[in-house]
């Protein structure tokens, strides 16, 4: 596994199909094009050549960097489309069909928090949209009205898609951060039967296609992927709230989460999980306790939580449902970092390319926002060749995941 991890750390795209270890091209020699409108529109940028980018080009990177997109014409260019949503769909080129029965029948529900940019919230909902799925958008209260109105227009053009039923504010460390998740999960839980649950903010960008989603996801089999960790240095967060309800050992991890359908029941329904989310509104960064906390408790009994030592290891378990890039750790940042995370940038792209995680953070588009553009061409094309089967996804690092059996059934 240590060479696997390494592959996807390190080098450029000189012997792996679409710059990863994780794929394999199929010679089908001329593939016969299947009638269809799914793959349509061209997601291929025009200022740039991406392919040069990911392969770490410098002359293209300067190019990118010195190249001008002019992100409020295209804010300008949605929110008029919005008017006319069947044009809208057709003109962004949104995918309306399941493209595979394996997909149609392992739904995925999101929980997505946002507050501004409608304009890159709707980059990131392109990506992942399908109509099997079902999508909850949870706009922060202190957006203002005209913003949200933006955010609503999008929205209202899908069926499966929705704003959530309540509004919170959401600060930084503050309860409003989950419970701004948990009006989610509740709404969610009223929709269709989905199979797993994702959260995400509106300043993240998938690494996998819905496809290649769905198949890590029945690897997972009930598996929910929660950060966990016991950091002694941050006891003093929970030091003003008491001994936790039902001997709860406190966690620290992300209020990222993966989690299958059964824990995310288990959060909205158990009386545990009541007096546990009571307890943490008394301690500092609740978010960061509350989902790790609940997973990393086998004797609670939670559909799909880990039985073993919480620990947050690349090697021996790796936080997969998210990349996302700490000031100190080994690799550089090609943008800036804010409170210590990496904005991703141009550079990051070889790496971000390798990555096995499920979904990156942070982009801010009008940060060198030709990194998001190229993520999202690389995203399409992938999506495109596995439908036509000219591109394999290769599981073999997932299915080699012993801690993902380690799991209270």
């Amino acid at each position: 596994m240590r060479e696997m991890l390494e592959k996807f750390d390190y080098g450029y795209n000189t012997t792996f199909v679409s710059f990863s270890p994780l794929y394999t091209l199929t010679d089908l020699g001329k593939l016969q094009e299947k009638e269809s409108r799914r793959h349509q529109n061209n997601r291929n940028v025009q200022e740039v050549n991406c392919r040069l980018l990911f392969e770490g080009s410098e002359k293209e990177i300067l190019k990118a960097r010195n190249s001008n997109l002019n992100e409020e014409r295209l804010r300008q260019r949605i929110i008029s489309q919005t008017k006319n949503c069947n044009k809208f769909i057709d003109n962004r080129g949104y995918i309306m069909d399941s493209l595979s029965e394996e997909e149609k029948n392992f739904p995925i529900a999101y929980g997505i928090m946002v507050y501004k940019n409608p304009e890159q919230f709707e980059i990131l909902l392109r990506a992942i949209y399908r109509p099997q799925n079902f999508y909850c958008v949870h706009v922060d209260r202190k957006t203002s009205e005209n913003v949200y109105q933006e955010f609503a227009s999008i929205v209202n053009c899908f069926p499966n898609v929705f704003l959530s039923s309540q509004r919170v504010v959401v600060n930084w460390g503050e309860m409003g951060v989950l419970l701004s998740q948990i009006t989610c999960m509740i709404d969610l839980l009223k929709q269709g039967k989905w199979k797993y649950f994702i959260n995400l903010t509106g300043q993240e960008f998938p690494l996998r296609t819905n496809h290649e989603l769905v198949k890590i996801l029945k690897i997972y089999n009930g598996f929910n992927d929660i950060e966990g960790t016991i950091d002694r240095t941050k006891i003093f967060r929970w030091a003003s709230a008491g001994w936790p309800p039902h001997q709860i050992r406190l966690v620290k991890g992300s209020v990222l989460i993966t989690a299958s359908r059964e824990y995310v029941q288990y959060v909205i329904k158990s009386r545990v999980a009541f007096d546990f989310l009571k307890w943490v509104r008394n301690t500092e960064l609740p978010d960061e306790t509350f989902f790790s906390s609940l997973n990393h408790n086998p004797q609670l009994g939670i559909p799909g939580s880990y039985k073993g030592k919480p620990q947050k290891d690349p090697l021996l378990k790796p936080f997969l449902t998210r990349f996302v890039n700490w000031y100190g750790t080994e690799f550089p940042c090609g943008g800036e970092y804010v409170t210590d995370v990496c904005i991703l940038g141009i550079t990051d792209l070889p790496l971000l390319a390798r990555r096995p995680e499920l979904f990156a953070n942070k982009f801010y588009v009008n940060n060198q926002p030709y990194t998001l553009r190229c993520l999202e061409e690389l995203h399409f094309n992938r999506t495109r060749d596995e439908y036509f089967g000219k591109l394999h996804f290769q599981t073999d690092y997932y299915e080699s995941l012993k801690f993902i059996k380690n799991i209270v059934k």
